[in-house]
């Protein structure tokens, strides 16, 4: 496992799939998002993996890190959150991702299905 840290956010990176963990009250917009994808892009390489949004402080997403596309080699989102205003904020995101995008109570969980696509 490999991990990094900013101002705001942290990855966790595994073999399989990453822990995304926005900071609080961040507004994440597309050019934070580019951040990640250039640190996904490095470690992943072209190696398939799952995202794993663990959404444990309440954030901005602007749809715009949707419509620029996600990384080829991503093969899916899930999303960890036991807050209900969080999950229907993620709800929205939905329609505008094409691959597998679920909800998770626990991270364990969220790893758990991240690891059936290997």
């Amino acid at each position: 496992m490999k991990y990094f840290s900013n101002e705001f956010c942290e990855l966790e990176l595994f073999d399989h799939y990453v822990v995304v963990t926005i900071q609080e009250n961040v507004n994440f917009t597309l050019e934070k998002a580019t951040v990640i994808r250039d640190k996904l892009r490095k470690y992943y390489k072209s190696k398939h993996f799952i995202l794993i949004s663990n959404r444990k402080f309440n954030h901005t997403v602007s749809y715009d890190i949707y419509k620029q596309g996600s990384l080829s080699n991503m093969k899916g989102i899930a999303i960890v959150s036991t807050n209900c205003e969080e999950r229907n904020k993620a709800l929205k995101e939905q329609p505008l991702y094409g691959k597998s995008f679920t909800f998770f109570d626990s991270v364990e969980d969220a790893k758990s299905w991240a690891e059936t696509f290997f």
